[in-house]
């Protein structure tokens, strides 16, 4: 981002840019989530009373990575969901993203629509953690046909069948060489990120935030020693169709859907670009506490016998 007010988006990093400062802003948020438009009214303006640019993501307008290429700050209003799309939309640029949860979780989305009042208002000293959010790129080589654009995870990409119950055959190659052959109902990819989504479900890891890797996480594997792995960001990991498929799909994020046949090859390695999450500092394990209730003690009756 040319001419950033921001830090550069590292771990040590912090946002300390007082709304009044702000250039250019862009807001963005759910259209569907019609609860989110006053906020994003009365979020532009409030930027625009204190002298910044504002841009609002519209539908037919640019796409939101050139929308947001000279901003000092994105806003993105209604929850994770919004948020992932949000990240994938972003892929190439470094602007400082502050999520505002109206959703249900707000696990991504830390910053209440009260934290966004209180900035605008200066009432409190801005100095909001940068946490870079590792992503995943993902290309698709069907067997017959071109290459499709990469696609982008912020979260997980889901090998994922239809209603059939059929086994899914796929193999695994790590930087080129044979990893694994998968005979499961389907498998996952997950970001340090998406490690609390799906594959947790599933048995998998969770990945501390900082690192620099990803999970492969198979479902109900046929072979019990096909455990969840953790993979080097660094690696570049191949994934062949190898058997017979009814209704197989890439699922990206839960968001978006790649059809898969037998033969076709995918490959997911780290995106080139991290997503600049603007964090709220609470501590990590305190979200997990609060928000998947993890590690937290039985709920015991007081009553004696």
């Amino acid at each position: 981002m040319s001419g950033s007010l921001s830090a550069p988006c590292v771990e040590t990093a912090t946002f300390a840019v007082p709304a009044a400062a702000l250039r250019q802003v862009v807001v963005t948020s759910t259209r569907h989530k019609p609860q989110a438009h006053p906020l994003v009214r009365e979020a532009a303006a409030g930027f625009r009373a204190l002298g910044a640019e504002v841009l609002e993501d519209a539908p037919g307008e640019l796409p939101l990575a050139k929308l947001a290429a000279e901003a000092d700050l994105v806003v993105a209003i209604g929850g994770d969901g919004t948020l992932l799309s949000t990240a994938r939309r972003l892929v190439g640029t470094h602007v400082p993203t502050l999520g505002v949860n109206l959703g249900k979780l707000g696990f991504l989305a830390e910053h209440s629509a009260d934290d966004l009042r209180r900035y605008l208002a200066g009432d409190t000293p801005t100095r909001w953690r940068l946490s870079p959010k590792m992503m995943l790129q993902v290309h698709l080589e069907p067997l017959h046909g071109a290459a499709l654009a990469p696609a982008y995870a912020l979260n997980d990409v889901i090998v994922s069948q239809g209603v059939m119950t059929r086994l899914v055959h796929i193999d695994m190659d790590v930087d080129g060489e044979h990893a694994s052959q998968y005979r499961a109902d389907g498998l996952v990819i997950s970001t340090p990120v998406g490690s609390t989504a799906y594959s947790l479900s599933l048995g998998g890891p969770i990945l501390g935030q900082g690192l620099r890797a990803f999970v492969v996480t198979p479902s109900a594997p046929h072979t019990l020693t096909n455990r969840p792995i953790v993979l080097e960001g660094t690696a570049r990991v191949g994934f062949r169709v190898s058997g017979p498929v009814d209704e197989l799909a890439l699922v990206v994020d839960g968001q978006e859907r790649l059809e898969l046949r037998a033969g076709d090859r995918f490959t997911v390695c780290a995106a080139p670009t991290d997503f600049c999450l603007i964090a709220s500092g609470r501590s990590y394990f305190d979200i997990l506490r609060a928000k998947l209730a993890w590690g937290a003690a039985p709920r015991l009756n007081d009553a004696a016998g």
